[in-house]
């Protein structure tokens, strides 16, 4: 009885340490954009965001963006990515956000922006934050 307990229990913990490393094979990351091309005279910009996701996993990403404009007005916006399929190495989406709030135009020049990414496998999501600096021109 000892020796199947045993067994068992060598069997459970190498599961164990399987299931770990699959949730671990699940790793994604993002990378805040430099530049983004303003549209229609700053009622929107496109960035380029770069972003690393396990092949056979599916991703989405949210930008939102502010930028201080004449007279100390804020312009907001954000935007989101369809849903893309990881290749397994480095990759990029180009997503739109579009002004929002009072409708402030974005100009060029420097504007904040948070870049979530969410990636998911069969099993699990995972949910991905970075923030910086983007340099918006027509």
């Amino acid at each position: 009885m000892k020796t199947l307990s045993r067994t068992c229990s060598a069997v459970g913990f190498a599961a164990l340490l399987a299931f770990a490393g699959t949730a671990a094979a699940h790793a994604a990351s993002v990378t805040v954009p430099d530049e983004g091309t303003l549209l229609a005279d700053g009622a929107g910009a496109t960035v380029s965001v770069s972003f690393e996701c396990s092949s056979g996993s599916t991703i989405n990403i949210f930008v939102d963006a502010a930028q201080t404009v004449d007279d100390n007005r804020v312009a907001t916006g954000n935007g989101f990515s369809s849903t893309a399929d990881c290749n397994g190495g480095e990759d990029s989406l180009d997503v739109t956000f579009l002004a929002a709030g009072d409708y402030v135009a974005f100009e060029e020049g420097t504007a904040a922006i948070r870049v979530v990414l969410i990636s998911c496998d069969t099993q699990t999501c995972e949910q991905i934050i970075e923030a910086g600096e983007v340099d918006l021109t027509e």
